[in-house]
């Protein structure tokens, strides 16, 4: 077997010049046009870095500053609202309006606490049990005593009661 002689021939010495060429020009397009994306594409991600980091620094000064007003509101804090929640009303059996006046007449005597610090309310907190505690409601012909069970401090006061029918 022999190969032909390619290369005496004019014709097919052009072609494989203009193959050779051609693979030549391509490379040289395809690196051109790659390095063009890769610089975009650098330049793009630079730019995101930049504002990442901006981002994150801002972010972490404003919860700083964030952190430090809630630290500075929370010593400022005080009882916006007081709620006092029955444990027993339905076991008690006891219709809406005796609750209600029971309810009122707790608020009255918790009166006092609202607009105050929170810490001065945690202070005082055994007072306020013993002035619950100790005070016989009358509701109509009923009287009634309140038992504290669980008390909860924030802005609003939340007081869990049980309700005892008061006997002599």
């Amino acid at each position: 077997m022999r190969i032909p002689p390619y290369y005496e021939r004019p014709g097919w010495q052009r072609f494989f010049a203009g193959v050779i060429i051609g693979m030549l020009i391509g490379w040289f397009f395809f690196i051109y046009q790659y390095g063009q994306v890769y610089e975009g594409l650098m330049l793009r991600i630079s730019k995101q870095e930049t504002v990442i980091i901006d981002q994150q620094t801002r972010i972490d000064r404003l919860v700083s500053e964030q952190t430090k007003l809630n630290e500075e509101n929370q010593k400022k804090l005080t009882i916006q609202q007081i709620d006092i929640t029955y444990l027993n009303d339905r076991k008690l059996r006891l219709n809406q309006l005796t609750l209600f006046e029971l309810r009122q007449q707790a608020l009255n005597e918790l009166q006092f606490l609202e607009r105050k610090d929170i810490e001065t309310v945690a202070n005082m907190k055994d007072l306020m049990v013993r002035t619950l505690e100790n005070k016989v409601f009358h509701v109509g012909e009923a009287r009634y005593q309140l038992d504290v069970k669980e008390i909860y401090l924030f802005t609003t006061l939340r007081i869990h009661v049980e309700i005892i029918p008061f006997r002599i």
